[in-house]
């Protein structure tokens, strides 16, 4: 059973309040896929890399990357919304400080494109922006209706926020609760929002800290459904954009990641009185493509990477594979993945790779 450092991300599987009957179809994979040269260590060869030597911006946790339909590149890191050219040449910085039209307080933020658009959510201001691939502001849209939102993708209807609410503190006594949270659809014009999704997550509230499901939410390229992982064990819901119906199910037989817990993080985890968990949840991230979906799960080699799984549109289990060691997928395109790693002195830098076939 492979191994999996990290801290675990929460608590039990979230349970979804649809009406009876309202399930779609169940696709049960097994463990093996249908390649048959699945396991290999994917085929790569470097197309360009970005580094931050320049001096013009830098890396300290990059994270958000996508790339819109002309190849242009944006990346999230600290007090920084980097756009790169189609060929990874650095072109400016977008992100700006202060409370007007367009800035930002900090760098709590989150982001989507969709066509030549940028829309932007500043988490801790709550405003919610349109700017173009300049960064220049276009429109503001009304979401102070929603309480705390996360920004979780655009469809063809509208936009998509997920909105909980934190339970009092009288309620943080080392217990597991259901907290009830909602995937919210607000139309394109701002006009009006509604509730497309009503599910309880659980939370561990220990006294000084929480643990809680891993939840993952990624709109399909064309915005048409949405892939939900909804907890510890490998099944992954496909849902419709406009509806919130579930299309269908699917999953494949996966052996557990056990958490090799360090001593740093066991004394952090004592000091939380946060529970000590035996294993990963099976999915670490969701990466919608035109063809499916690719998962990355919580099984990592030392000698070969993560291991990534496929699925095709249909929810079949079509491949398998390691990135290779040292690489993080940050984005997957038609043809080409975009991974972070590490240079010679320990320095961050993104590499786009074409996949050879």
């Amino acid at each position: 059973m492979t191994k999996w450092r990290g801290t675990p991300a929460g608590l039990l599987a979230m349970v979804f309040l649809l009406a009876p009957g309202s399930f779609g179809q169940v696709v049960e994979n097994p463990a093996k896929p249908l390649a048959k040269d699945a396991g290999r260590v994917l085929a790569l060869t470097e197309v360009w890399r970005i580094t931050d030597d320049s001096g013009a911006f830098f890396f300290k946790f990059p994270r958000d990357l996508r790339v819109a339909d002309d190849g242009s590149v944006f990346l999230h890191d600290v007090d920084q919304f980097l756009k790169f050219s189609a060929e990874g040449r650095f072109l400016k910085n977008l992100f700006r400080k202060g409370q007007g039209p367009g800035e930002m307080p900090d760098s709590a933020f989150q982001y989507r494109i969709h066509g030549r658009d940028l829309f932007i959510l500043g988490q801790n201001s709550e405003r919610f922006w349109r700017a173009d691939f300049e960064g220049r502001f276009l429109e503001q849209y009304d979401i102070t209706k929603i309480s705390d939102p996360a920004f979780m993708g655009v469809v063809p209807e509208g936009f998509l926020f997920l909105t909980f609410v934190w339970p009092p503190r009288s309620e943080f006594t080392g217990k597991s609760v259901p907290v009830p949270q909602r995937v919210v659809l607000v139309a394109r014009d701002g006009s009006g929002a509604r509730d497309l999704l009503k599910f309880n997550r659980q939370f561990f509230l220990a006294p000084r800290a929480a643990t809680y499901d891993l939840l993952l939410i990624e709109p399909s390229p064309d915005g048409k459904a949405i892939y939900l992982y909804n907890g510890w064990d490998y099944l992954i819901e496909v849902l419709d954009a406009g509806t919130g119906a579930v299309l269908k199910k699917f999953n494949r037989r996966y052996p557990k990641s056990r958490i090799d817990w360090t001593d740093e993080q066991e004394k952090r985890r004592q000091t939380s009185g946060t529970p000590r968990y035996e294993f990963a949840p099976d999915v670490n991230s969701l990466f919608p493509t035109k063809e499916g979906l690719w998962v990355e799960t919580s099984t990592e080699d030392k000698g070969r990477g993560r291991l990534y799984d496929v699925f095709d549109r249909d929810g079949r289990f079509v491949d398998s594979f390691y990135l290779g060691p040292g690489k993080t997928l940050m984005t997957v395109q038609e043809g080409v993945v975009f991974c972070q790693e590490k240079n010679e002195n320990d320095t961050i830098i993104i590499v786009k790779y074409r996949i050879d076939r």
